[in-house]
C-alpha cells in the first residue's frame, strides 16, 4: 500500500516522472505486533518518499500511522508508549493521525511538556510537513500557518525544561581532585 501511495502521490505532484514502484522492494518481516497494527505506514512512505526524490526529511520528526490505499491517514494504538519513546529521544515535533488527538486529550499536561504535535489526516499533509519547500523550511511559524492552511491541526505544548536541567545544569567542580585518585 505504502508504494502506491508514495506512486500516486509523486505523479500527482508531478515530483519525480520515472519513479517505477516495481523497482522497490520493502520487506518487513514481523513489522507489527499484533496489538497495536502496522503503524508504521507514515514512516516507510516518509522513507520511501525521500529515496525517490532524493531529498532528505526534516529535521526532529517522529510519525506515526497507517496509511490506506486512498491516502488517508488512520488510528494507530499505544499513543502513550510511542510518545514516551520520543521523549526518552529528545524528539519534540511528532505526527500523528488526526483521529488520535482523543488520546494525546487524555494525556497529563506534565507528560505533554516538550511537544509539538501535528495531527494529519492524509498524505499530502505529512508530504507538505516532512519536505518543507523554500522558505517554509527556515521558519517554523510560515511552516505552521501553511500547514494550518492545508488542514493539519498543531497542538504546540509548553517547553520541558526537565532534560535541560538534569543534563546542561549540571556543573564539575573544576577543583575536584579526582586526578589524584588514579
Amino acid at each position: 500500500m505504502v508504494k502506491i501511495a508514495v506512486f500516486n502521490l509523486l505523479h500527482q505532484l508531478g515530483k519525480v516522472k520515472n519513479f517505477d514502484k516495481n523497482s522497490y522492494h520493502l520487506h518487513v518481516p514481523m513489522g507489527a505486533t499484533p496489538k497495536d497494527g502496522p503503524s508504521a505506514g507514515t514512516s516507510l512512505f516518509t522513507a520511501l518518499m525521500s529515496s525517490a526524490m532524493d531529498r532528505p526529511v526534516a529535521a526532529n520528526l517522529a510519525m506515526t500511522g497507517e496509511i490506506t490505499t486512498l491516502g488517508e491517514v488512520i488510528s494507530i494504538g499505544g499513543v502513550r508508549e510511542k510518545l514516551t519513546a520520543c521523549k526518552n529521544h529528545n524528539i519534540s515535533r511528532v505526527v500523528l493521525p488526526l483521529s488520535n488527538k482523543k488520546n494525546v486529550k487524555k494525556l497529563p499536561m506534565e507528560f505533554k511538556k516538550g511537544f509539538t504535535i501535528y495531527y494529519v489526516s492524509n498524505i499530502r499533509q505529512l508530504y507538505a510537513l516532512a519536505f518543507p519547500e523554500g522558505s517554509l523550511a527556515e521558519n517554523p511559524a510560515l511552516l505552521h500557518e501553511h500547514l494550518v492552511a492545508q488542514g493539519v491541526e498543531i497542538d504546540q505544548f509548553e517547553e520541558d525544561n526537565f532534560q535541560k536541567l538534569v543534563f546542561e545544569g549540571e556543573s564539575i567542580d573544576s577543583n575536584n581532585q579526582i586526578e589524584h585518585l588514579f
